[in-house]
């Protein structure tokens, strides 16, 4: 039976600390402490806060369509690694955290 390479196990590790990212990120948007600050909030933070996520995609979508890496060691691969999850921060967990504040701030104003 082969055994995985260690770069399997580094994506494998990877891809769990990203789903680990999104679980934890949720789950402080969605605390009762959080929902209750969150339906306090004003319309115009609300929509302040849609086009700071927003920003992110839009210097994506106008992005050179070229990016390349050289990476010659460990110091530089860590580097690498941190400048992604950062990315992935601003791409995926900000908009996930604005999209979950956005519905508790409808649902606390229709329960108005």
């Amino acid at each position: 039976m082969p055994h995985p390479s260690p770069i399997t196990w580094i994506l494998s590790a990877v891809a769990l600390l990203l789903i680990a990212l999104c679980a934890a990120a949720a789950y402080a948007t969605l605390r009762r402490p959080a929902r209750t600050r969150i339906a306090q909030w004003s319309a115009t933070r609300l929509v302040g806060l849609c086009a700071l996520a927003a920003l992110p995609w839009l210097v994506v979508w106008l992005r050179v369509n070229h990016f390349s890496v050289n990476v010659d060691g460990i110091g530089q691969f860590i580097g690498w690694l941190l400048v992604a999850l950062l990315l992935f921060a601003l791409l995926v967990l900000l908009p996930l955290v604005v999209i979950l504040a956005v519905i508790v701030w409808t649902t606390a104003r229709m329960k108005r």
